[in-house]
Order: C-alpha cells, then sequence, then structure tokens
C-alpha cells in the first residue's frame, strides 16, 4: 500500500505537468501560426511556462520522497 501511495504521489504532479507543457505547446503553435512575425516573444514565454510546470512536477517528487521517509 505504500508503494501505491508513493506512486500516486508522483504521478499525479507529474500527470498535471505533462498535460500542462502540452497545452502550452499547443497555445504557443497557435500563437505562432497567428503572429509568425513574434517567434522569439512565443519562445521565451512557452520556454518560462514550461519551466514553471516542470516546477510542479520536481516538487511533487520531493514531496513524495519526503512523505516516504
Amino acid at each position: 500500500m505504500e508503494a501505491l501511495a508513493f506512486g500516486l504521489t508522483y504521478a499525479l504532479p507529474a500527470l498535471g505537468a505533462a498535460l500542462g507543457i502540452g497545452f502550452i505547446g499547443a497555445a504557443a503553435l497557435n500563437a505562432l501560426g497567428r503572429n509568425p512575425e513574434k517567434l522569439s516573444d512565443i519562445r521565451t514565454l512557452m520556454i518560462t511556462a514550461i519551466v514553471f510546470a516542470d516546477a510542479l512536477a520536481i516538487i511533487g517528487i520531493i514531496v513524495a520522497f519526503i512523505a516516504r521517509a
């Protein structure tokens, strides 16, 4: 049961981060299709948003290890 709790503690934030990154990428491509001359601005905002989404997954694994200990 403890292994299941550990898996869910990390899997749910990782799933949320993965979905968030997918939505960010789709929105960035949509924005790029509408306004191609803003490539550098869109890329910068996309990378910043992906970093914040990945931070959720990193926090999730840290919480999972703390809860397991």
